[in-house]
């Protein structure tokens, strides 16, 4: 299950054809991962262990061992038709527009970046920043 629906990304992307619409959720798809391995999250996935249904950490919580495998404590969610905060959803936009925008072998001439805006929406809820 995605977080971002093809309908969600397709209104972001301002398409309305049915032409890309595999390409639209292979991006989506790429965008929820990469978003989850940037926060430092499990793949983000419909399934009762939803990294958004429970607490995996907090800086308040670093004194907790990292291979301790003991469930943290559940909290609860602003938004509650979509645990997954909405600073997280937008940036999944933000990256699949990339991705969908950018989608040729290379660009020449222009140095590409990630994407700024992205990365400091996904910052609030990264986990293990490291020193």
């Amino acid at each position: 299950m995605s977080y971002v629906t093809l309908e969600q990304a397709k209104a972001h992307l301002l398409v309305i054809h049915d032409f890309d619409d595999g390409i639209i959720q292979d991006c989506i798809d790429a965008a929820e991962s990469y978003a989850a391995t940037y926060m430092n999250r499990p793949a983000i996935e419909d399934n009762p262990l939803n990294p958004w249904k429970t607490n995996q950490g907090t800086i308040a919580d670093w004194s907790r061992p990292l291979h301790d495998c003991r469930p943290f404590d559940p909290v609860v969610s602003s938004e509650p038709n979509n645990p997954v905060p909405a600073s997280v959803v937008q940036a999944i936009k933000l990256i699949l527009a990339d991705y969908y925008e950018n989608r040729t072998a290379g660009i020449v001439g222009t140095i590409y970046t990630a994407n700024p805006a992205a990365e400091n929406l996904l910052n609030q809820q990264r986990i293990g920043w490291g020193i």
